[in-house]
């Protein structure tokens, strides 16, 4: 016989079921508590006691009423009151537990997020970091931690409201099955709502986050300009097209916030649907004498308290939704590949040369160089040259090993470069960058960066021989004071330090990005003299366009739209 349609509609329903599978993102969310199973499970026990004392409350409404308000046992007048003290005692005592565990916890797995997050940011090729807004970067350091963080809590509160609904349950039915039974089939009908605005609130989740990207970005774009913004007085103009992206936030916001508050009245209106079912019914039974008054009003105390665990099921089902929307990109982010980076030999093999042949680079179609040919010979000094846009520091990157090049091959020494590892490769060169990168504290700790053990000798050595001694010995030496960004020191002094950065790793290639452009001529001619004494120690490679740096050439390249000019034209002739 077939099927007929109803007993369809249930087997696919029950097929559904059957197929559900957690999201990836809750399983990976489900991973991360797995190492602190111990600590849950002691969390799960406590929100067990939380739930059993939940149910004990609603029982004690049949005993009061009965034995003391209908029966008159005088002797009940102290032995009640004092369990539902204990009860509360339980109760809350159980709460507080739980909730410090579970707290425990949810900073542990986040803590580890954190230092995740931040550790494989930093190993993702540059490319990658590079074609990314940093304000979506710093938009998963913030609002997708956040959101996470929420989720985490919500995961604890769905156990406890589970525990307490079944408890809870389990008192009605002990109070009357057959009420039960029928007052409890309106809880399917709090379900939908319960998944629909889940889903409504996931969707709204990643625009959320989105934005929120675009405004972090536009912000620490402001910051990183705020000399331009200033001196060209749009201060207006930017106010006003970020209070655009505001307004824009705003009004996704205010989407959420209806979805979420929308479930409460919902589910209100399921409990109101059910306590009038408990209400006719069971009046009816208590008048004709089928059930006791203190059974039923302990009936009515535990259906009440079954919807109140599940409006906190469906609020938490918001955030947990919410949160998996961050979880997804979050996830993502580290999903992607990062660069393989073994230690780095202790020490480097000396740079006899440098070379390359054929060598290509394209970054999404687009050809940046083609068909470059250099060998920068051992202890030479080389002068990159190029009008903007030219080239040059694409061909400073694949030279560090910072962007892999799509076509030909490199040599060190002779040995090629796909022989090494890359944190090897890397450990050949020191690197001073048009734009100095400098952190706020000593500038000992800037020159002798990522120095556990910094050397002060050296790099008392290393300010001198990039000349900023003069400007450190009057302001405390080493142990001068540097602000976020060496803010407290001019552009000039900001690139020296770096220079000495450069110097006091001490690694045989040195590579220099304009980072003579920022000196005043006085500066310029001492790094410029420092430089030259390390002829024959360093193999030294400079994109320069200044005159100074010119005459300190023993080979000039130069580069014109990513290809290598054939002939050398006159120094002044270059653009």
């Amino acid at each position: 016989m077939g099927e007929s349609p109803g007993q369809a509609g249930v087997t696919g329903r029950v097929s559904n079921i059957s197929r559900w599978r957690p999201s990836a993102s809750l399983q990976r969310l489900l991973q991360l508590l797995r190492p602190h199973r111990a600590a849950i499970g002691a969390a799960l026990f406590f929100m067990l006691l939380t739930g059993l004392a939940s149910g004990a409350l609603a029982y004690m409404v049949k005993p009061v009423l009965d034995r003391i308000f209908i029966e008159h046992e005088a002797r009940m007048l102290l032995w009640l009151p004092l369990g539902v003290i204990l009860i509360y005692a339980v109760k809350g005592g159980a709460e507080y537990l739980a909730g410090v565990i579970l707290a425990q916890v949810e900073e542990s797995i986040l803590q580890h997020m954190r230092e995740q997050l931040y550790a494989h940011t930093l190993r993702l090729p540059l490319l990658r970091l590079l074609g990314e807004r940093q304000g979506n970067t710093l938009s998963r350091m913030s609002l997708d931690l956040t959101l996470l963080q929420q989720s985490l809590s919500v995961l604890a509160r769905f156990f406890l409201s589970g525990f307490q609904i079944f408890v809870l349950i389990g008192v009605a039915f002990y109070m009357s099955w057959q009420l039960a039974l029928i007052c409890l089939g309106t809880l399917p009908l709090a379900f939908y709502p319960l998944l629909r605005f889940g889903q409504n609130l996931r969707n709204r989740g990643h625009e959320q986050q989105e934005q929120m990207g675009d405004i972090l970005g536009q912000f620490a774009e402001s910051l990183r300009g705020v000399e331009v913004i200033k001196s060209q007085g749009a201060e207006a103009f930017e106010a006003q097209r970020f209070a655009g992206l505001a307004q824009q936030y705003f009004q996704l916001m205010m989407r959420i916030v209806r979805i979420q508050k929308a479930s409460t009245p919902v589910m209100e209106l399921i409990a109101a649907l059910g306590i009038a079912v408990t209400i006719y019914l069971g009046g009816r039974w208590v008048v004709s004498g089928d059930m006791t008054t203190g059974a039923f009003f302990s009936f009515l105390a535990a259906l009440g308290m079954v919807y109140e665990p599940l409006r906190q099921l469906s609020s938490a089902n918001n955030q947990l939704q919410q949160g998996l929307s961050a979880a997804d990109r979050l996830f993502a982010w580290l999903a992607q590949e990062p660069e393989q980076l073994p230690a780095p030999l202790p020490q480097p093999r000396p740079a006899m040369n440098w070379r390359c042949e054929a060598l290509g680079l394209s970054i999404q179609g687009e050809q940046i160089l083609e068909d470059i040919h250099i060998s920068l010979p051992a202890g030479s000094i080389t002068v990159l040259l190029g009008s903007s846009g030219s080239g040059k520091t694409s061909l400073l990157r694949v030279i560090l090993g910072l962007v892999p090049p799509s076509t030909g091959k490199i040599w060190i020494n002779g040995l090629p470069q796909e022989e090494m590892t890359l944190s090897d490769y890397r450990a050949h060169f020191a690197y001073v960058a048009q734009e100095p990168l400098l952190f706020s504290g000593t500038a000992l700790a800037n020159i002798a960066y990522a120095d556990s053990h910094p050397d002060r000798a050296r790099a008392e050595a290393a300010a001198r021989a990039a000349h900023c001694w003069e400007f450190l010995q009057d302001s405390g030496g080493l142990d001068t004071c540097l602000q976020s960004q060496g803010s407290n020191l001019s552009g000039g002094q900001r690139q020296r330090l770096a220079i000495a950065r450069a110097l006091y790793l001490d690694r045989p290639l040195l590579v220099l990005d304009e980072a003579t452009s920022a000196l005043d001529s006085a500066s310029e001619t001492a790094i410029l003299e420092t430089l030259a004494s390390l002829r024959g120690q360093k193999t030294i490679i400079i994109a320069a366009h200044r005159p100074a740096s010119l005459r300190l050439a023993d080979q000039r390249i130069y580069l014109a739209h990513g290809r290598q000019l054939e002939l050398s034209p006159e120094p002044s002739a270059v653009p």
